[in-house]
């Protein structure tokens, strides 16, 4: 499918080349180099592009979609780890589905041989890490220095979920120059699980600047694309790959959710076969009581997309919510705790009061339209008067950019200098007077 083309420019040094031409692209900005991530790779094609890339099976690569969304061009594609060993691609795959149905940006390549490497877990269930949740971004992309090639890692926290237009469920993540950028395209976005990682998702879009909000595609809704891959091409193990593995810790899920005649509850990504084939991951909540488990549905409150990932068919916002988040009726039954009935009958957050203009405040309480509540006039914390501009301040109230409110402004004071005294100076450049020497530097100001 077509993805988004992203022409990225840093220090003067074009993005482009680190991946092919009309796809979505992404680096890591703002971190430090990560020697010990042996298990992600440099992915190389013949055709000049590169992404990166993660062991996740003995031979088994995973990566983005628009990474491996063409037919390879010749036996010269191959992956490369950090200490230059080069390994051949002999057959590669990226995620196919149907327009519309927010197809993840994944994709997967099988080398010829397996590299002496351990091969990273891979999160084949959910829920998703909460937002604020760290998450630790390597790849080999273009860097602030404008450097590219170097395996590199930064870690920063979880900023939210989203799927922009045709792209996957994905988690969004950074910020103030930290991030991904092009080339780390198909990098691992690893988070913890317990006292070792696991892949969450694949490196997959960002916006025009390095270091800023970027997102990666989520594994587990889609990990039935991976199963597929892992059944055809290697051999059993303790990832999600349909085949039951004893012995696994944590238990392999494959035995856990394999088919017994029951549909367990303890099989806890719900994709069992012996339940309702809604019950799986496939990003629609199940209506009620009809799936023991269904990691499709969002609590009541939580951050929601649409409708059908609500239970209650109920995605909305509120005034003081401008995010989408589930909510049920309170037609016939009271609303949950923090919840208030709204003339609509259906359950919002609490709303919390507005404090009016110069009211003492602390952090997290709600100011007056057009408010902040800020220390910006000093202690304690009031609610002054919101700014981007002077222009929007009161007379004699200036802007403080740093806290965007208003404060008091001295007057500007225009000083003319000293007044001269003693014969006048000749003629020359050095001695132009002071009218023409304003004129000059406007006439050059103008130039520029």
């Amino acid at each position: 499918m077509r993805r988004l083309l992203l022409v990225l420019v840093v220090g003067g040094v074009s993005c482009a080349p680190a991946e092919r031409a009309g796809t979505a692209r992404e680096a890591i900005y703002g971190g430090t180099v990560a020697p010990d991530d042996r298990a992600v790779f440099f992915v190389q094609f013949a055709n000049g592009g590169a992404c990166s890339g993660a062991l996740i099976a003995p031979r088994t690569i995973l990566t983005a979609a628009h990474c491996v969304d063409s037919p390879i061009a010749s036996v010269s594609n191959e992956v490369m780890g950090w200490e230059g060993t080069r390994y051949r691609v002999v057959q590669q795959r990226s995620y196919s589905g149907t327009p519309g149905d927010w197809t993840p940006d994944l994709g997967l390549v099988l080398l010829a041989e397996a590299p002496p490497v351990t091969p990273l877990r891979w999160m084949a269930a959910g829920p998703m890490p909460q937002v604020g949740t760290l998450v630790r971004h390597v790849g080999y992309g273009i860097t602030e220095a404008g450097s590219f090639g170097e395996r590199r890692q930064v870690t920063i926290p979880i900023t939210g979920a989203g799927a922009p237009g045709q792209f996957g469920v994905s988690l969004t993540s950074g910020a103030n120059g930290q991030g991904i950028c092009s080339g780390d395209s198909g990098g691992p976005a690893l988070v913890r699980d317990g006292a070792s990682e696991v892949i969450a998702g694949v490196h997959s879009y960002g916006n025009f600047m390095c270091g800023t909000s970027s997102g990666s595609a989520l594994i587990f809704p889609y990990h039935r694309f991976v199963e597929d891959w892992l059944a055809q091409h290697e051999a059993a193990s303790c990832a999600r790959d349909r085949r039951c593995v004893a012995g696994c810790v944590p238990a392999d899920l494959d035995c856990t959710c394999g088919p017994d005649g029951q549909c367990s509850p303890s099989c806890i990504d719900g994709d069992d076969p012996d339940c309702p084939a809604s019950c799986a991951p496939d990003s629609v909540c199940s209506p009620a009581q009809l799936c023991p488990v269904d990691l499709d549905c969002l609590p009541t409150g939580t951050q929601c997309l649409r409708e059908s990932q609500c239970a209650s068919r109920v995605c909305l916002n509120d005034p003081q919510n401008p995010s989408t988040y589930c909510s049920v009726s309170c037609a016939t039954t009271p609303c949950p705790t923090g919840f208030q009935c709204s003339a609509q009958a259906t359950c919002v957050k609490a709303q919390r009061t507005a404090l009016p203009a110069g009211s003492a405040c602390q952090r997290g309480d709600l100011c007056a339209n057009g408010m902040k509540c800020s220390a910006a006039l000093g202690a304690p914390a009031r609610c002054i008067q919101a700014c981007e501009s002077s222009l929007t301040c009161l007379g004699g109230m200036g802007c403080d950019f740093s806290q965007g409110v208003c404060v008091p402004s001295p007057p500007i004071v225009l000083d003319a200098g000293l007044e001269g005294v003693g014969p006048v100076p000749k003629e020359g450049c050095s001695s132009v007077p002071f009218p023409s020497v304003v004129l000059a530097l406007l006439v050059v100001r103008r130039k520029r």
